[in-house]
């Protein structure tokens, strides 16, 4: 499996005061990741989505400032790419991968929160990959992309209720 070419780092620029609370639209699948819709399977991305939610749901709470349903600003978020660290069930009855298989995986999501006219108040960029294939010798499908999901939304959460309690 081909290692992704994901830089490892976290972005947050911000166009304007950022407003609380903040809710989250429904994630979407970025254009690289779609493309390889066939080759992973389909459900995969949905297992994605899941995690990502959650992950997000779970950080803004921890800094309070995720809110169900309306808000005053709306986290909109696309999972642009992600590699797995085993082949998932659809590659391993197309391509003859084994479960045995492994590789290095992450993910690279982009967000943009913004308010209720749609203005961008802010965008994040945070991409991640395992820096070394013996760090999946022990993973699961998803491990780093999972990794990778878990960090962005600890980072987007940080720096969120840095910049709201900032006043900037």
């Amino acid at each position: 499996m081909a290692a992704p070419a994901f830089a490892q780092h976290f972005t947050a620029d911000y166009a304007g005061s950022p407003i609380a609370p903040v809710a989250i639209a429904e994630i979407t699948i970025g254009t690289e990741l779609e493309d390889k819709g066939s080759d992973y399977g389909r459900r995969e991305f949905d297992r994605l989505i899941r995690t990502l939610t959650a992950d997000l749901e779970r950080e803004l709470r921890s800094v309070s400032l995720y809110a169900e349903g309306n808000a005053p600003a709306v986290l909109h978020v696309v999972i642009e790419d992600a590699t797995p660290n085993r082949p998932t069930f659809a590659q391993q009855g197309v391509s003859g991968l084994s479960w045995q298989s492994y590789g290095r995986g992450g993910a690279h999501v982009t967000a943009q929160l913004r308010d209720a006219d749609g203005s961008v108040l802010a965008s994040y960029d945070y991409s991640w990959t395992t820096p070394s294939i013996q760090d999946a010798r022990y993973a699961s499908v998803w491990t780093d992309a999972n990794r990778t999901f878990d960090r962005f939304a600890s980072r987007l959460a940080d720096s969120l209720e840095d910049t709201v309690n900032s006043g900037s």
